[in-house]
């Protein structure tokens, strides 16, 4: 495919950028330790109604004092082949085939519609694609007047890329499983979406369909082993998996000469389809060979719908600065589940959690939808930004806002200053400070008091070519 591509034109445009960056903490100015991409390029070719276009990036972290005391390799770089895929155009579809990332939505970035890529949780906080995880997929896109229709079909399961507590990243799950843990995907794992759009003359509207597997794992119940009929010393041995969840979205947008509003509604239904068949013919592999017997399996069998909203509005304010709003919000419809084996008979002592607290809805996340879900229920985001010198500097305020029943706890602030010194050379300083807060009813567990270390100064120089 590749040399019928070429034929006998070698006509490849390339771009990309290269990246040297530092981040250090507000608190000691210690170097925070996570990975980013120092370098992508992008090469396309196109012949005829055929084109190739892919996306390679290398990413880089910084090896820790003693790192080579467990391995010799001298590489701190890994390659990542974010996307290849072929296109093929016609007059009435476009046919695109590899492994491609997939946006779809209204709003930037916090859309409930766009669940057709898994995220990269390293880069939540970047923009568009770059915090999207390609997947391989099939993808087509017909053309009828003003209606646009696309859908996409892939036979993998994809999850979000979370970060596994070893690192500086400043939000994590409260469990991280062991592979052992997991129960596999019930069926073919097979991922399926429509999305369709209708444009008018002030803006448009659009609606979708997605059915696939959750990005993120859930707890999904326990089986209790003992030593043959003995229940004195039991073993608890923890299973997590994805549930199965069919979203239908709704969004547009309404453009006027004074302001835009842009706006995307999901409904999930979400659901464990694991059950106490799935549990039983599981082979225990964190079980000691001591506890021989499977005494009980508990599923939770989790059911439960949501709703998540995203409203932006944009305008432009007096002495050019322009003004970016989002109010997001999460609400759970509805929840049910089957109860898990917390009384006076059974002790857990290998289970790390308060049984007084092991309430199945209180464990509860969303697998798809909004990636700011994972930090907050609801939120209202702010950006403003004006440009000088003719647009050579560029000055952003950006600040997030947690909201309980109408009270702010938790925001996160952004000062970023770009300069370019030439055509392709730019030069970026950000300065990011979390703040969390001490009445919260969750106190210390409460997320954005975790991210408070996480407040920071970054500086980049970076060149595009």
């Amino acid at each position: 495919m590749f040399s019928f591509l070429m034929g006998n034109e070698y006509n490849f445009a390339t771009s990309g950028y290269v990246d040297f960056a530092y981040i250090s903490r507000i608190s000691d100015q210690s170097i925070i330790d996570i990975p980013y991409r120092i370098a992508s390029i992008e090469f396309n070719h196109q012949k005829d109604h055929i084109s190739l276009y892919s996306n390679l990036a290398l990413e880089y972290q910084i090896r820790g004092s003693n790192y080579y005391l467990s391995s010799k390799d001298p590489q701190d770089f890994k390659i990542d082949l974010r996307e290849l895929y072929t296109t093929f155009n016609s007059n009435f579809f476009e046919f695109r085939i590899g492994k491609q990332v997939h946006s779809w939505g209204n709003v930037d970035d916090n859309s409930p519609l766009d669940n057709a890529s898994a995220i990269d949780y390293y880069y939540i906080f970047f923009p568009g694609k770059e915090r999207k995880i390609a997947t391989f997929s099939g993808s087509i896109d017909f053309y009828f007047k003003n209606l646009s229709l696309q859908a996409i079909i892939s036979p993998l399961h994809n999850t979000n890329r979370i970060p596994l507590g070893d690192d500086d990243f400043p939000v994590e799950l409260p469990i991280v499983p062991e592979k052992s843990n997991m129960m596999p995907i019930k069926g073919s794992g097979f991922e399926r979406g429509l999305y369709a759009s209708y444009p008018f003359s002030s803006g448009e509207f659009s609606c979708s369909y997605f059915s696939g597997y959750d990005r993120t794992y859930n707890l999904s119940g326990v089986n209790v082993y003992g030593k043959g009929s003995d229940l004195s010393f039991t073993n608890i041995d923890i299973l997590y998996g994805y549930r199965k969840t069919e979203t239908y979205g709704f969004g547009g947008v309404l453009l006027n000469r004074l302001f835009n509003i842009r706006f995307d509604i999901g409904y999930f239904s979400t659901k464990d389809i694991n059950d106490s068949t799935d549990f039983i013919i599981r082979e225990s592999i964190n079980t000691p060979v001591f506890y021989d017997s499977l005494h009980f399996a508990y599923p939770l069998r989790e059911k439960s719908t949501y709703i998540q909203k995203t409203f932006q509005f944009e305008t432009e304010l007096p002495l050019n600065i322009n003004l970016l709003a989002q109010y997001f919000t999460h609400d759970t419809l509805s929840y049910s589940s089957d109860s898990l084996p917390i009384d006076q008979e059974i002790s857990i002592p290998n289970l790390e959690l308060d049984p007084e607290n092991m309430t199945p809805s209180n464990f509860f996340t969303p697998g798809l939808g909004v990636p700011l879900a994972f930090i907050t229920n609801k939120a209202i985001l702010i950006n403003l930004n004006k440009s000088f010198l003719e647009s050579q500097l560029k000055i952003s305020l950006s600040s997030i806002f947690d909201l309980n029943q109408s009270k702010i706890y938790g925001t996160i602030n952004e000062i970023k200053v770009e300069y370019d010194i030439a055509q392709d050379l730019m030069i970026l300083m950000g300065l990011t400070k979390i703040n969390g807060s001490k009445t919260h009813p969750e106190n210390e567990n409460y997320r954005f008091n975790k991210m408070e270390d996480f407040s920071h100064f970054r500086f980049e120089l970076k060149y595009f070519f």
